[in-house]
């Protein structure tokens, strides 16, 4: 379709996102900031005029971009410290309830896939979704079944005597410690992966205004999630102080 090859025009042309020339900045600050472009991004996709299709486009390329640069920011994290992308805790402990490989669960991006139509059924849009779902539930067990394999890698006894016993296992305990940090950042890559593929597939079957909806659901389904788990955070600093 024209519009598909517009929002690969658009892409490429649409800069990452200013936060990510500040390679030292620490996630907390970054995701600070990360979530309040998210909330302009919602707000302009939420006030998108249904017959703008010219608007829809570059609307879409900006949401997309935007999710790209989260990962490639939290990848500098991995880059540095593989377990802390594991353990993101600058998000509040209610985002992370929904974590799943470092992030989140791809098949969650179909519960935003618009139910009343939408779909360009021109290339078999209903069929290549309906495969795509098939596709990212197959390879998420594979990931988890793996994610499985790398944790019970480390329960194993000389990975737990090298680190207990560093003194007399140093080199042995930074081999393990270096393979069991490759298992996870391949596995996040792959993660990441196919949460990038199965947005993109979801967004390249709809039709424009029908993106700028999936986008605009997703969106808001996080910032929701974000203030709730602030607000849960509020108020367990303020039942800790008075108690």
């Amino acid at each position: 379709m024209q519009w598909r090859r517009a929002l690969f025009i658009q892409m490429l042309r649409t800069p990452p996102p200013s936060l990510l020339a500040l390679p030292e900045m620490e996630m907390e600050t970054f995701y600070e900031g990360w979530v309040a472009e998210q909330e302009r991004i919602l707000e302009l996709l939420v006030a998108a005029p249904r017959d703008r299709p010219d608007l829809h486009v570059p609307l879409v390329a900006r949401a997309l971009a935007h999710y790209d640069g989260y990962r490639l920011r939290r990848s500098r994290v991995a880059d540095r410290d593989v377990l802390r992308a594991f353990d993101p805790r600058w998000l509040t402990p209610l985002e992370r309830s929904f974590i799943w490989i470092a992030g989140w669960k791809p098949a969650l991006a179909f519960r935003f896939v618009p139910r009343d139509g939408g779909v360009d059924d021109e290339a078999g849009g209903r069929a290549a979704v309906e495969e795509l779902r098939r596709e990212v539930a197959e390879e998420e067990r594979a990931l988890a079944a793996a994610m499985a394999r790398v944790q019970e890698g480390l329960a194993a006894p000389a990975v737990v005597e090298a680190v207990r016993r560093p003194g007399r296992n140093g080199e042995e305990r930074a081999n393990a410690a270096a393979a069991v940090e490759d298992s996870l950042r391949r596995l996040l890559d792959a993660a990441d992966a196919l949460r990038a593929r199965t947005v993109r597939t979801i967004v390249d079957v709809l039709q424009p205004w029908e993106a700028v909806r999936f986008l605009a659901a997703a969106a808001q389904f996080h910032l929701g999630l974000r203030r709730a788990g602030l607000q849960q955070r509020y108020n367990e600093t303020r039942r800790a102080a008075v108690g």
